[in-house]
């Protein structure tokens, strides 16, 4: 099937999904329409608090999101019918039945075996929570297993926010794999410990309460070290997001294939 055919048969099923608190946003990723549901990352839900899960599906070249889902945590975390954890096999399978999900593409499952190394693949999803479908074509650069977990390497570009996003293998339409992270070629621990510094600064700072006005040649020292903080967070994630080194990763469908199959019986 040719990637262009492909794209535009299933691009339907593809959902944004974001996290809110008190409706700001607070993290985003991807993820697809199978039936019964909707599968993404574990990680996707498990790193961070939330109040509110919102889905949103491509609905127009105009940016229309009429099509929206908003689920409370807790409706989230009751409909999850199978899950494995970041560690493991990172996927989560939510039951979801709104009337927004009907007429959509739902995917079906292969799995890691039907692909070559060498091979074209596809994956779609939103980097970068941009509020635009993407749809790479990358190439299958590995085979291999870590933990007894197989895994598929991608070459491609693969970004933060792909994350729960389709591996869709080119032969037979199937999603083949659940794509999980990117390598990007930095000392992550360290990185991530840098950005989580300056956001705590920024947080201090912008609580920070005086019980009198500071100038200094008539500048508010506080406030210019808030926006040199702001500027600051604003690099780093610039400096995250160039340093993909295009290979990503992406976890076996056949596990999420195989729970949802259990739970049919």
């Amino acid at each position: 099937m040719k990637p262009t055919e492909l794209i535009k048969r299933c691009r339907s099923g593809i959902a944004q999904i974001s996290l809110e608190n008190d409706r700001e946003c607070i993290g985003s990723g991807s993820a697809f329409l199978v039936d019964g549901g909707l599968v993404t990352n574990s990680h996707n839900l498990r790193r961070i608090t939330f109040d509110t899960l919102v889905i949103r599906f491509e609905s127009d070249i105009n940016n229309n999101y009429s099509n929206e889902i908003r689920l409370s945590s807790q409706h989230c975390i009751e409909s999850i019918a199978a899950e494995s954890p970041e560690n493991e096999k990172d996927f989560v399978y939510i039951i979801l039945s709104e009337p927004e999900c009907n007429g959509r593409h739902i995917f079906e499952f292969s799995d890691s075996s039907s692909l070559i190394v060498g091979e074209q693949i596809v994956f779609m999803g939103y980097p970068f929570s941009s509020p635009h479908l993407t749809s790479h074509i990358g190439y299958v650069s590995s085979l291999h297993k870590s933990n007894g977990v197989e895994i598929i390497q991608i070459d491609g570009s693969v970004n933060s926010g792909n994350s729960g996003g389709p591996l869709i293998d080119l032969k037979t339409g199937k999603v083949a794999g659940i794509v999980t992270r990117a390598e990007t070629g930095l000392l992550k621990e360290q990185f991530n410990q840098l950005l989580q510094a300056l956001k705590n600064n920024h947080e201090i700072l912008k609580h920070q309460q005086s019980f009198a006005k500071i100038s200094i040649a008539g500048i508010d020292p506080i406030q210019a070290m808030k926006a040199s903080q702001a500027s600051m967070e604003q690099i780093v994630t610039q400096l995250r997001r160039s340093a993909n080194v295009g290979i990503g990763f992406a976890f076996s469908a056949k596990y999420v294939k195989e729970d949802i199959v259990h739970l049919k019986k």
